[in-house]
């Protein structure tokens, strides 16, 4: 069970969710996301796994992403699939080294920096669905 984050870049990155259009968007390659992946691993000291390009993987002590990017050489959004803790780092780093933004899959809303997410109310919901268990 996973919390999951949409990676996206528009134009702008200023539209609001209804205001997306396909036409705006600017699409991240997977060697894009696997350069980024690289770079916050060591300034994290967490450890990435970006063999398969379409499926890409950074794990620390506290928490664990999956980048499901896809099979082609470009997409237009990258979902995260994260377990165990939030990873707040990752948050506020990758939209601002990507010039991308995050919208929390759990509420439709984009992340801001400083600001809470649905995190800990989404942790509340899998622990009580999963007995407490990470």
């Amino acid at each position: 069970m996973s919390w999951d984050v949409l990676l996206i870049r528009t134009k702008t990155n200023r539209e609001s969710m209804d205001e997306i259009k396909s036409e705006n968007i600017i699409p991240f390659s997977q060697a894009e996301i696997a350069h980024e992946i690289g770079k916050l691993a060591a300034e994290l000291g967490a450890v990435c796994d970006c063999q398969d390009l379409s499926w890409q993987n950074l794990d620390s002590d506290g928490w664990s992403i999956e980048f499901n990017i896809g099979k082609n050489a470009e997409t237009e959004s990258v979902m995260l699939h994260i377990r165990g803790g939030e990873p707040k780092e990752v948050l506020a780093l990758l939209p601002v080294d990507l010039n991308a933004r995050l919208i929390d899959c759990s509420t439709g809303e984009f992340i801001r920096t400083g600001e809470a997410t649905s995190f800990e109310r989404w942790r509340a919901y899998r622990d009580q669905i999963l007995g407490g268990v990470d």
